[in-house]
């Protein structure tokens, strides 16, 4: 067949030197690290450290290399209340707290629902490092709000708008 090699010519193709590339050598390079791994490994520390103290759980993250940090928040090793303490530094009410608990961190890239109020959804999403609530009509963003306020302006611009 056009080709098409066997493995008797892959062995006579390859020879001794297929052999040689694959010996275990020690050539002084240090071994890869998957990123991943160090990421877990990095995430265990703080749950470790903290169980599920959301303000244990911020400090740590600042202490953190911001590229590594920022990994974490937009991964599924954090879940969404952490990653809202870590920007707003304030618990939620009881009802979005539990919603914020039951997304991991990678829904704040779409948004996470945190309350329904009148005919509006208020929603936490975080894009380029920077948390947002934003107020919805459930169909499209009407306004968004950034700071350490932003709840509070997207909560009165609902009471406003209702």
């Amino acid at each position: 067949m056009i080709g098409r090699r066997s493995d008797e010519d892959d062995e006579e193709y390859l020879g001794e030197e297929a052999d040689d590339a694959f010996e275990d050598e020690d050539d002084g390079v240090e071994e890869w690290i998957d990123p991943a791994e160090e990421m877990e490994a990095v995430a265990d520390d703080i749950f470790e450290e903290c169980e599920d103290d959301v303000a244990c759980i911020a400090a740590r993250l600042d202490g953190l290399d911001p590229d590594l940090r920022w990994e974490l928040l937009g991964s599924n090793l954090l879940n969404a209340r952490q990653v809202f303490y870590y920007i707003f530094r304030f618990e939620p009410d009881d009802l979005a707290r539990e919603r914020l608990e039951l997304e991991p961190a990678l829904a704040t890239r779409s948004g996470v629902l945190l309350e329904h109020r009148d005919l509006f959804e208020l929603v936490f999403f975080v894009r380029d490092r920077r948390g947002f609530i934003g107020v919805s009509d459930g169909e499209a963003l009407l306004a968004r709000f950034e700071g350490p306020e932003a709840y509070d302006e997207a909560r009165a611009y609902v009471d406003e708008n209702a």
